[in-house]
């Protein structure tokens, strides 16, 4: 027999019917703690620093953690909040915002470090350096007995590194009269630099060098009254001109 409804005084007393448990709301995991899955994206943008809004009632807005690390704790908890009483697709359009920002931010970063990186390369190999490390000048550009003496002389024990004073290409390494054993480069400016007196060549024609590379030998070759160097430069290819104070306009002090 069913039960009967019990009596409380003359009042019928009607049994309240259990109330019905909640759906639990969608979730995942954040650092060991459980949040809403359309919190998750609002807490994602909050821990990088990204800020972004949504324009909704309780829109999200994640910005950068400030020198308080409590107040930066508060304002995600509240972030994560907000964000969880949103509809989904708000939530879900968040992070893909934020996705697409971080995506874009790395492209941009990547070329930006490319770009930086080249003209680091442009400016190593296009730098001057003397052709000699310690040396005496003995003989400077002007005329000699009637004729130009078309380059600087740097007098120093046969044998001294000689090394390029730019990046270029090898046009010519062999023997030509009074020069002795001579080199000529041809830099990335169209200035030609050219050595002579050397007591040995260690470059071949078409060669590329780097600014400093080791192209000879100091020697004493060709019409020559002691070991040095001498050095012609020739801006553009054309006729020689002074090559102290083309140095010292090249950030170089000889």
């Amino acid at each position: 027999m069913p039960e009967a409804t019990p009596y409380v005084g003359r009042r019928r007393v009607t049994p309240a019917k259990p109330e019905r448990p909640a759906k639990p709301a969608r979730s995942v995991s954040l650092a060991g703690a459980t949040v809403p899955a359309t919190a998750a994206a609002a807490l994602s943008l909050v821990a990088t620093g990204v800020g972004v809004a949504a324009g909704v009632d309780g829109a999200a807005v994640a910005q950068s953690q400030t020198n308080e690390p409590d107040a930066a704790t508060a304002l995600a908890l509240a972030t994560v909040r907000d964000v969880a009483a949103a509809p989904q697709d708000v939530a879900l359009t968040i992070a893909q915002r934020h996705e697409t920002a971080l995506r874009e931010a790395s492209r941009s970063a990547a070329r930006a470090q490319l770009a930086e990186a080249a003209l680091l390369r442009a400016q190593a190999a296009h730098r001057w350096v003397l052709p000699v490390v310690k040396y005496v000048k003995t003989s400077g550009f002007g005329m000699r007995w009637g004729k130009l003496h078309a380059g600087e002389d740097f007098a120093a024990p046969v044998g001294t590194p000689v090394h390029a004073i730019s990046s270029g290409v090898i046009v010519f390494a062999g023997v030509e009269s009074g020069y002795g054993n001579k080199i000529e480069i041809r830099h990335w400016d169209g200035t030609c630099s050219w050595y002579g007196h050397l007591s040995k060549i260690d470059v071949k024609v078409g060669q590329k060098v780097d600014p400093g590379e080791l192209i000879g030998l100091v020697g004493s070759t060709g019409h020559s009254t002691g070991p040095h160097l001498h050095l012609e430069i020739h801006p553009h290819g054309d006729g020689p001109v002074d090559p102290l104070p083309w140095l010292r306009a090249h950030g170089l002090k000889p």
